[in-house]
């Protein structure tokens, strides 16, 4: 299966990865030698706000736990909701 990455708007260096199960997973740093694992591993549950790692750079950016056409269709229905409410009060 192809991997999904995040890449930094200023400077596109690849920044961390989208599961399909919409989690981000971060990995940095080397593996030791007596260890497989690297020194940060993280699996994140929801929207990121990161800083890049690129020394040179330094954007922050973020990165939303739902697909933008998901959030404006939420947006959307919420904004109907409340006309629906304001019209019955009146």
């Amino acid at each position: 299966m192809p991997k999904n990455f995040c890449y930094c708007e200023k400077c596109n260096k690849k920044l961390i990865e989208r599961l399909p199960n919409g989690l981000f997973k971060f990995v940095f740093g080397k593996k030791a030698d007596s260890s497989r694992t690297p020194p940060v591993y993280m699996l994140i549950h929801g929207s990121v706000k990161m800083k890049c790692i690129r020394k040179s750079c330094g954007h922050f950016n973020t990165f939303s736990y739902f697909p933008i056409n998901q959030q404006k269709a939420e947006n959307s229905g919420k904004n109907e909701e409340e006309e629906i409410i304001l019209e019955e009060r009146r």
